[in-house]
Order: structure tokens, then C-alpha cells, then sequence
């Protein structure tokens, strides 16, 4: 029932029920290619009977397809060559194939549980873990056909199978079988596959959304049962989380604030609609359809609950927001699609629509090469008269009065002074929307500060604050006698009795969590949480000790051992390692500090850090070299 064969990478393909149904995750097979350039290929790793991933990432390099610098990449693109230079090894299996155990077919026939078995083995085995969005898939299928059986569908059931192969997101289970039984879409789960394709093609499976974010995402407050499931808005919430860092549960929530509802069920009703329209005129299906339709979702989900996306354009209505996504469809498919929502938009919106539309016209010059119309190609570049502009240098604020010749005529503070066409077409002033006199900020209900990112991360601090509690206890002092802090000459934590291996335990307690949103400070012990890149949570040490004159009240001293072992770039001279560990919650974990071996008296604590060379820049030299003295002269008298 088993063979053995040596197959090429084009040979093999995916299996529709791969990782439950969610298939190879494009970025996840250009970071494993850049990750096996780095430690170099092993034939005994690769996984050939569940390495969907692995097998891709030799497609790629045989098909030499666009991929981020690297050293495997020339002019944007992979190289064969450069990747048998770099790894004969990875070269050979790129272009021979590996070996792979090949299951009779006759062996799914029989007995259809093994392959997913095997899969979610794989899945439990390799560093690539399960995805959120697959375990979404798996409980789908598995009430499914649950539910063909006839009879109750029991969740114990479903979550103890899905839960076989010990995924990372376990805690967001019961939220998960939530979200799929309101807005999966039915036995079909035609919304989940659209939603898992949407993220996997844009997002890295190291995304993770957390239980928390997934029960709001399937939370139905009282009040929104008339208004359906919304389940095309929540998939839209879901593609925004993993889309967007900024996203989190306090923005979540706004889709069930009273105040916003009209637009909530208003934006759901039109991802309806525009998927209607985009069936009766393309295949939604195909990718630049499918990637708009997901954008548009996002659109209206934002615009519904009033959150800016940086870097989007910014609308003031639905009208604008399903305009576009026609303009879109026309451009694609090259059909009249039809736009109920035209009428709707404002005249200064539908002259640059039909602005848009237009052609690009010639640019006519006169004999000396400047142009005859300078004010039409200063329009065409988005400053015709009456722009507002702005100086980048200095942030001189101007409008755009008159067009003459070569400058152009503007007003400062009532008085009027010229500005070069060049100097404008060359960057050096930027167009911009004045602030109203006088602006009024309404609906300030969502600019609580319950709401701000800045209070979010401040609960974050303070679990991190209880997790350490939590882990001081866990992890009592009870070895700490065996210890003593030298203050002088110099601050060195030396062990005064013999302590077994693994039984000194230091946890990083203080009072000083800091939080960050860009940087790391300059000393401080981070803290792995859920909010990944968008902002980082460090420990400082907040050591105060008695003084040497005036004894203090033991109150008003603190210190905590695990600030004070020493760093060492002797991998020899360690005795101290790091394990994480977490508490009673699973996104807090804390790098904690052990003896890796047992401890003699006399023996200082010191942890391995490795040295990082910093390059040094040559000095140049103050004055030019001397010159050799000629024959004769000094020479010949040096020689007397």
C-alpha cells in the first residue's frame, strides 16, 4: 500500500482537503524558501509525505518566480544558478525531486480518516503550525458531516477531534464553532473558503487573531437578531483584523454599537448586492475580481464603523465606496456595468470621476520647449488654480491664484508672490485640504478612552504585572538563601551554597512594564504578547538597595535576582539559560532564567549573550603622507 518514488516538484500537486481545505500559503512558501537558504537543505527534513509547502517552494525555484531579495534572487527573480552556487543540495532537489512515500489509492478508499490523521500529525509535528482560519474549516466539515449522521450535533464531539492535533489556537475553539455556525454560510461554507483564500493570498500564517478578538467576532448582542446574521460584515471584520495591526477588539466591538447600526446592516446589504453584480457581469472567482470584491468588503466594514485605514483613500459615503468598485468591474471585464450609486455622488466627486475617465492629452511646446498651456499641465498634475499648497521646506501655506508664463501667481496672508512652475512640478510643494475655522468633533462616544490603543495596551501591562505574580509564586524563592549580592567593589550575584540543576528558577518581577509602539529601549527583558509588531512590552529592573550609612526599611527596598545575572559572550562561562513560560493566560509568555547545570559555591551567575561587532569606520588621515626623501641631500647625510 505504500511506495517509495523519487518525483520532480512540478509532478506533485495539493490535495483539495490539504491543511482542511486551506491549501499552500504563498507567503509562508517564500519565507520557508529564504529560511532553507539560510540553514541550508537536508534531505532527512523534508517531510515528503505531508511537505505540501516544502514541495512548493522547489516549484518556485524551478519555475524561477518573482521572489524579495535573498540570495537566491537576480533581478527580482529566483535563480537556478544562484541556488546551485549557494547549495548544491538545494539545487539537486529543486531540479531532481525527492523522495517521497506514495499511498495506494486504494488506502483512502478504505479508510477515509487516515489521510486527514496523517495531516493533522504533520500539522502537530512541523514548525508551521495550524491556522486559525483552517481550524474555522475543520469544525465546519466536522459538523457537517456530524450533521449527515442525523441526530444531535454534539460540540464535546467536534471539539475533541478537531482539538487532536494540540493546535495553538485551542482557547479560541468554542469562539470559532461560534463564528462557523452564524456565518459560515451554510453546509457549503461558501463564506469561509472566501474569507480563507482572501487572507491566505495576503496574509503570513503567523497571524494570529486570539480567542478574545474571535469571541467578539461571534458575539450577537441583543437587538441585532432582526437584522440577520450579518455574516457578510463579520467575514469583512475578519478580513480587516488580519489585515490591519490597528485592528483590535475594541474596534471589533464597534460593529455592535447602537449608534452605528444603520451602517452596519447597510454595509452588509451592499456586499451583497455588489456580489450580485459582480456574478451577472465576471466571474467572481477569478483573482482580480476576488482580491477587489474582498477590498470593497473591507471598505465598507471601515467605513461602517468609522475607522481610517492608513494609506487608503479616504470616502464620505457608500456611494463613493460601491462607485468604485464598478469602475473597477468596467476596467476589468470592458462592459458598461451599471452604477445605481452614481446619482448619489457629490458634483465635485463626478468630475473627477469623469476627470478619470478621460484621455490623456498632448502636451503642446513652444519653440524654446516650454509649454504653451502651462496652466492645463498644472492642472493635469493636480494643482489648478484655487489648489491649496504647501512648501515642503517650510510648510509656507499658499493658493493658487493665477497662472503666468513660467510662474505661477499665489496668495500669502492676502499679499501675492510668484512661484516657479519648476519648482512645482519638481516636488517642492504638495497640495492640501484647509481646516474649516471652526471644526466640530461629534459622536464622541468612539473616542473614548476605554477605546484607545494606548489604554488597550496599558491592560496588556497590567496582565503582564499580574502574570508575573502569578509566576513569582509559581516559581517561589525558596533557593534565593543559597544566594548573595556583592555590592563592592563591584555588583556580582554568586551562588554561597550548591544548588542542584533546574532548581534555581528567576522570574523577571518589577514594577516597570513599559509599553513602545516603535523601538526598543535600552535595557529591558521583552515580553512576547498578541499584538506582534504593532506594539512591544519590555521589563526594566526598578532595583533599589539598602545604602551603606543609613539602613532602610526592607519595604522600601526591591530587587529581583534576574536582573542581576551577568552577560557573558563565553558560551563556557554560562550556567544560566532561558525557557519561556506563561500563566493562567496563553498570549503572555516571559523568557525566564534556570541553571543549566548544577551550581558550586563561589560561582557567579552568568547567561550566554553573543557579542555583536559593530563595524568601525578607518580614521582618515589629518595630513597627506610624507614623501620619500630624494637621493642625495638629507639622504646622503643620514648615511654619514
Amino acid at each position: 500500500m505504500v511506495t517509495t518514488m523519487k518525483l520532480p516538484p512540478l509532478a506533485v500537486g495539493v490535495h483539495p482537503s490539504n491543511r482542511d481545505g486551506c491549501g499552500v500559503n504563498p507567503s509562508d512558501v517564500h519565507e520557508l524558501i529564504d529560511n532553507i537558504s539560510g540553514v541550508g537543505w537536508v534531505d532527512s527534513s523534508a517531510w515528503p509525505l505531508c511537505g505540501s509547502h516544502t514541495n512548493y517552494a522547489l516549484r518556485l525555484i524551478v519555475q524561477e518566480v518573482a521572489h524579495e531579495g535573498g540570495a537566491l534572487t537576480q533581478d527580482g527573480k529566483l535563480s537556478l544558478s544562484l541556488v546551485q552556487k549557494h547549495d548544491q543540495a538545494f539545487y539537486k532537489a529543486a531540479t531532481t525531486g525527492i523522495t517521497f512515500k506514495v499511498l495506494n489509492k486504494e488506502v483512502a478508499r478504505q479508510w477515509p480518516d487516515l489521510l486527514p490523521m496523517i495531516q493533522q500529525y504533520g500539522n502537530a509535528s512541523l514548525q508551521k503550525q495550524e491556522h486559525e482560519l483552517q481550524m474555522l474549516c475543520r469544525l465546519h466539515a466536522l459538523y457537517v458531516a456530524q450533521q449527515a449522521k442525523g441526530g444531535a450535533v454534539s460540540f464535546a464531539e467536534i471539539k475533541r477531534k478537531a482539538l487532536q492535533s494540540r493546535p495553538p489556537c485551542a482557547a479560541a475553539v468554542p469562539a470559532l464553532y461560534s463564528f462557523v455556525l452564524k456565518a459560515s454560510g451554510g453546509s457549503t461554507g461558501e463564506l469561509l473558503k472566501e474569507t480563507e483564500r482572501f487572507v491566505r493570498q495576503r496574509c503570513s500564517s503567523a497571524r494570529s487573531l486570539g480567542a478574545d478578538l474571535w469571541e467578539v467576532l461571534a458575539h450577537e448582542p441583543k437587538g441585532f437578531a432582526s437584522s440577520g446574521s450579518l455574516a457578510l460584515f463579520r467575514h469583512a471584520m475578519v478580513k480587516l483584523a488580519y489585515s490591519s495591526k490597528k485592528m483590535g477588539k475594541a474596534e471589533c466591538k464597534k460593529m455592535f454599537s447602537h449608534d452605528i447600526k444603520r451602517d452596519v446592516v447597510t454595509a452588509d446589504a451592499l456586499m451583497n448586492e455588489l456580489r450580485s453584480l459582480a456574478r451577472h457581469h465576471a466571474d467572481p472567482s477569478t483573482p482580480q475580481v476576488f482580491i477587489a470584491q474582498g477590498l470593497t468588503d473591507q471598505m465598507l466594514a471601515s467605513f461602517a464603523i468609522k475607522l481610517r485605514l492608513p494609506d487608503e483613500k479616504l470616502y464620505e459615503s457608500f456611494d463613493e465606496i460601491c462607485h468604485d468598485f464598478v469602475l473597477v468591474l468596467r476596467h476589468m471585464t470592458g462592459q458598461p456595468v451599471p452604477s445605481r450609486w452614481e446619482a448619489g455622488l457629490k458634483e465635485e466627486e463626478k468630475a473627477k470621476v469623469k476627470e478619470s475617465d478621460s484621455q490623456a492629452t498632448l502636451r503642446e511646446l513652444k519653440e524654446d520647449g516650454t509649454f504653451k498651456d502651462p496652466a492645463k499641465v498644472l492642472a493635469e498634475m493636480g494643482f489648478p488654480v484655487g489648489s491649496h499648497i504647501r512648501r515642503k521646506s517650510d510648510k509656507t501655506e499658499a493658493v493658487i491664484t493665477e497662472v503666468v508664463e513660467d510662474n505661477v501667481k499665489v496668495s500669502i496672508d492676502g499679499g501675492f508672490f510668484k512661484v516657479s512652475i519648476k519648482d512645482i512640478m519638481n516636488g517642492m510643494w504638495a497640495t492640501f485640504t484647509p481646516r474649516p475655522e471652526r471644526e466640530v468633533l461629534q459622536d464622541l462616544a468612539q473616542y473614548a478612552t476605554s477605546q484607545s490603543w494606548n489604554y488597550e495596551a496599558s491592560l496588556t501591562a497590567a496582565k503582564i504585572t499580574l502574570e508575573l505574580e502569578d509566576l513569582s509564586k509559581k516559581y517561589k524563592q525558596d533557593q534565593w538563601h543559597a544566594l548573595e549580592l556583592q555590592l563592592k567593589p563591584g555588583k556580582v550575584l554568586q551562588v554561597v551554597q550548591p544548588i542542584q540543576k533546574h532548581k534555581l528558577i528567576l522570574a523577571p518581577t518589577t514594577s516597570k512594564v513599559m509599553f513602545k509602539w516603535e523601538g526598543v529601549p535600552a535595557a529591558g527583558v521583552k515580553v512576547e504578547t498578541d499584538w506582534e509588531d504593532a506594539c512591544s512590552f519590555f521589563l526594566l529592573a526598578d532595583s533599589k538597595l539598602p545604602g551603606d550609612d543609613e539602613p532602610e526599611d526592607p519595604k522600601d527596598c526591591s530587587f529581583c535576582p534576574y536582573f542581576s545575572v551577568e552577560k557573558t559572550s563565553k558560551e563556557d562561562e554560562s550556567n544560566m539559560e532561558v525557557f519561556w513560560a506563561h500563566g493562567r493566560d496563553s498570549t503572555l509568555r516571559f523568557p525566564l532564567l534556570r541553571n543549566a547545570r548544577k551550581l558550586e559555591t563561589g560561582e557567579r551567575l552568568m547567561i550566554w549573550r553573543e557579542k555583536v561587532s559593530q563595524a568601525v569606520e578607518p580614521l582618515a588621515a589629518a595630513s597627506p603622507a610624507k614623501r620619500p626623501a630624494p637621493e642625495g641631500g638629507r639622504a646622503k647625510k643620514r648615511s654619514k
